[in-house]
């Protein structure tokens, strides 16, 4: 039973709770002139708004302070837009309210009153109706629950009437707000908590924000842990300063404590600076401003210096004078740099039109509009229309979403220049293979004209040195033989045939080693030259028959020699074995060198193999060499065939 009086109690709290929140102050008269109309405690229930019955007077000279408040002269109304956010020049001068309560009841009444946010003190002077002075309210010890700073206990017999009046000191922010209430004890926390949760779903959107740039935080860490790329120190530093701002934005929101009242009032704004410092760092070296755009580079330098000027000065207005205007003058001046920034960044990419400053000049156009929306709703006291959804009247939420389609597009860019890395990086691999192929090529060129070199030296040598020498044991064994006439030695003749034989070697040794016939043309050359000499003092006819245009084609002397060679040991086994009166030599030229030797004579049989088998196997071994063919068959006499590839 207990239970359920208790929920419907609250139940019924939350409702009158919710109809007083859309419609503050319907338990009161509404605009009523200021001062001058008493508040019954009978009106209120669990807690009502007193805007309209609350005088206000700014206290610019400080007059009413030296007169120890006697009096409060021209009061004025507290409009709907000091709830919203006071004037700057409010902070650091004393501001007074005043109001009437009678308490109609035929008890004791004990209320609370709520002047609003942020205070570093506030004072309570009750009007003494005997002496006609305004003495300080009694204070009421004990109690414990509720900060001094953020909440007045008012005690008021029955039937009685006071005029109070409250001292108000604001915090050094923009977000200070005059919102005079009056409470009961027990509906007290209740109205405390809802106030902290007026932006609810900010505060959801918020810490999803926090979350995101929480991921952003340990990929830029991720990506400098892997690649050493000190870029992504700033972005994470940058993401991290702003993430802390946004996180204490929602979590301290409306909290009546030292640290809120430190945080709201000086370290709030270092953090979004020291965030946008690293910002413009991490923009300085992300687009290579330095080599690329050189503009851009200066103007970004630019504004860290008045970044960095405005920390400064913002620090030493704030702990060493009492001027808030011309600390929030810095501020908003540091603020309206950036965005001046972001215009020229804009502007220069459009001109530039180079994709990576496209694609963050996207995001900068979101982060533009997000800082001005959000600059435009804390300098003045405009809302949008009511029938809105409190978000689109938060100035944090603006700068947020902001900061989110910033962080989208700088994906899209990191994406993009990943991707012109990995090409240049391709085409830098793909340079340096290309000159690592171009100075191995040089190097075996040059080791290959070293060797040709070497080549020609030697086939000189041998012509002129060994060449000379063979010739002239040639010649004189020649004539040797010519003076001992009848009486000649077969040593002579072996000697005779030794030196010829040599001769012919040499030359082919000297013609294989010569650069200068590397061409399969001088090849034919070559061997139609020899054949016509092999068989000239024999029966045998020889023909050579080779295409009427011989293209330019190179073959190495290695070839040449291997190719010759084979041939040689052909036209020998034909002159030897064969009993041929015919030897044809034909040459096709297409992607092989195909090279046959035919003759009529007696074939190859298997009773004669063994006679010439190791020529046979030497002209095998000797294609074989050359990635050549070797092929011998008996067609009315003896085919050789020989191909060798050209390419």
């Amino acid at each position: 039973m207990v239970k359920s009086i208790k929920s419907n109690l609250l139940r019924i709290c939350f409702l009158n709770l919710l109809g007083l929140l859309l419609l503050p102050g319907t338990d009161v008269k509404a605009q009523q002139q200021p001062g001058w109309d008493t508040i019954k405690t009978s009106q209120i229930r669990f807690f009502c708004s007193i805007r309209d019955f609350t005088g206000l007077y700014i206290d610019s000279t400080e007059k009413a302070e030296k007169e120890q408040i006697r009096n409060l002269p021209s009061l004025q109304a507290v409009t709907e837009n000091y709830e919203k956010r006071i004037p700057s020049y409010f902070v650091g001068k004393p501001i007074f309210l005043q109001f009437t309560l009678f308490n109609d009841a035929d008890t004791a009444s004990t209320v609370y009153f709520l002047p609003g946010f942020y205070f570093e003190d506030i004072d309570l002077y009750r009007y003494n109706n005997q002496t006609k002075e305004l003495e300080p309210a009694p204070e009421y010890p004990g109690e414990g629950i509720f900060n001094p700073n953020v909440i007045s206990k008012l005690i008021l017999q029955p039937g009685e009437t006071s005029t109070y009046v409250t001292k108000l000191s604001f915090i050094k922010t923009t977000i200070n707000t005059i919102t005079p209430t009056l409470s009961f004890g027990y509906f007290l926390p209740t109205l405390l908590s809802e106030v902290q949760n007026q932006r609810k779903i900010n505060t959801i959107i918020t810490f999803l924000v926090c979350g995101i740039m929480l991921m952003m935080i340990f990929y830029s860490l991720a990506e400098f842990y892997i690649n050493r790329n000190r870029v992504f120190l700033y972005y994470s530093a940058y993401a991290i300063l702003l993430g802390i701002m946004f996180f204490f934005k929602a979590f301290l929101y409306k909290t009546p404590t030292p640290s809120n009242y430190f945080f709201e009032s000086y370290f709030d704004f270092m953090l979004q600076a020291g965030g946008t410092l690293f910002y413009f760092m991490f923009l300085r070296k992300f687009t290579q401003s330095a080599v690329e755009f050189p503009i851009l580079n200066k103007v970004l330098l630019i504004q860290q210096a008045i970044t960095i000027s405005g920390m400064l000065l913002f620090t030493v207005l704030h702990f060493f004078s009492n001027k808030f205007d011309f600390q929030n003058l810095t501020e908003n001046i540091v603020k309206y740099a950036w965005s001046a920034c972001t215009i020229f960044f804009i502007i220069y990419a459009l001109i530039t039109r180079h994709h990576l400053l496209t694609y963050l000049a996207i995001g900068h156009c979101f982060l533009f509009l997000g800082g001005l929306l959000s600059l435009f709703l804390i300098n003045s006291s405009y809302r949008f229309n009511h029938q809105l959804a409190s978000l689109m009247n938060d100035s944090l939420f603006w700068y947020e979403m902001g900061i989110l389609f910033e962080l989208m597009f700088f994906l899209i860019a990191l994406s993009y220049k990943n991707r012109l890395d990995i090409s240049t990086r391709a085409r830098e691999k793909e340079r340096l293979l290309m000159e690592y192929e171009k100075s191995a090529i040089e190097r075996k060129m040059a080791i290959l004209a070293a060797k040709q070199e070497e080549r020609n030296r030697i086939s000189a040598d041998m012509h002129d040195e060994l060449g000379s020498g063979v010739t002239a044991i040639r010649l004189m064994s020649e004539l040797a033989k010519t003076k001992m006439k009848d009486h000649s030695l077969p040593e002579l003749e072996r000697i005779s045939n030794s030196a010829n034989d040599l001769i012919s070697k040499m030359n082919t040794i000297i013609w294989t080693m010569k650069n200068s016939n590397d061409s399969v043309d001088n090849m034919i050359a070559y061997v139609r030259s020899y054949a016509a000499e092999f068989f000239d003092n024999t029966e045998i006819r020889c023909a050579v028959e080779y295409p009427d245009n011989l293209p330019s084609i190179e073959m190495s002397g290695e070839k040449r020699r291997n190719v010759f060679l084979c041939i040689k040991e052909a036209l020998h086994n034909t002159l030897k074995h064969s009993q041929a009166t015919q030897v044809k030599i034909l040459f096709k030229i297409g992607p092989h060198l195909v090279i046959q030797i035919i003759d009529n004579g007696i074939g190859v049989k298997e009773t004669n193999m063994r006679e010439f088998s190791n020529g046979l196997t030497n002209m095998r071994k000797r294609m074989d060499t050359i990635d050549g063919h070797f092929n011998i068959r008996d067609e009315n006499g003896t085919t050789v065939t020989l191909s060798i590839p050209l390419q």
